[in-house]
């Protein structure tokens, strides 16, 4: 670890720690600035401006990235429109009327809404996973808004490629499931796994991603979180 924060402080000395997408936490203060390239094992490979850094996965905090970025005054005011609640594993959201079963740990994420239809967004302890919820008013077919979806990927998304789509079902209907990889701020490669799924004059997406390279590991997590959502019904917030 002594070898990583004198480089790390070596790299801010030259100025250059802002090339790199990716600022890792580790549990001892440090923070390593530079880019996620592999994993092996229970082993981070980090690419710096001086080399690659092999990072033991049990040593990381948190890794903040683009999707993490403060929040901004129009984000403070979609998190308060929106009333929620996370008690031990349940998330509740009363506004959208849904609800989820979320891994221990997980956090809400109320600066990862940019826009109002962000109704949810949760991070992993680590800051390294992220799951959205957006629900869109839309009277056409599932297949025409899958269109207009993919088509708003491509334009927050450089090197945008859609690796697989296939139908899916959860909360009793029938939705599309989809993976596709691209680059939201140019510089770093995330993975995202959606769902979108049709309800009477909506639609609603679960979005989750991650970096490219935590994807694998990522995707049961992000599977055991959409097979948990259900919409509630009338004056059901799920509190028995």
């Amino acid at each position: 670890m002594r070898k990583i924060r004198c480089l790390f402080l070596f790299l801010i000395v030259l100025g250059v720690a802002h090339l790199f997408a990716e600022e890792i936490a580790l549990k001892d203060g440090t923070k390593v600035t530079g880019k996620l390239t592999a994993i092996n094992g229970d082993t981070f490979l980090i690419t710096t401006a001086y080399g690659e850094i092999k990072v033991p996965r049990s040593e990381i905090v948190s890794i903040s990235f683009a999707a993490s970025q403060p929040k901004s005054a129009e984000n403070d005011e979609a998190a308060a429109a929106v009333e929620e609640s996370l008690v031990g594993a349940t998330y509740t959201n009363r506004s959208a009327k849904f609800q989820t079963t979320i891994p221990a740990g997980w956090k809400l994420a109320p600066e990862m809404r940019k826009t109002k239809d962000i109704v949810a967004a949760l991070k992993s302890p680590d800051e390294t996973l992220f799951f959205l919820v957006t629900p869109e008013s839309f009277a056409g077919t599932l297949a025409t808004y899958k269109v207009l979806a993919e088509t708003q990927y491509k334009t927050k998304f450089s090197d945008y490629a859609k690796l697989s789509e296939a139908d899916a079902t959860l909360d009793g209907r029938g939705g599309i499931r989809m993976v596709f990889e691209g680059k939201p701020d140019k510089a770093t490669p995330m993975k995202c796994l959606v769902y979108i799924l049709p309800y009477d004059g909506k639609m609603v997406r679960l979005s989750f991603l991650t970096l490219e390279p935590l994807f694998n590991d990522a995707v049961p997590v992000f599977e055991q979180i959409a097979m948990s959502y259900k919409s509630l019904g009338a004056g059901d917030t799920g509190q028995k």
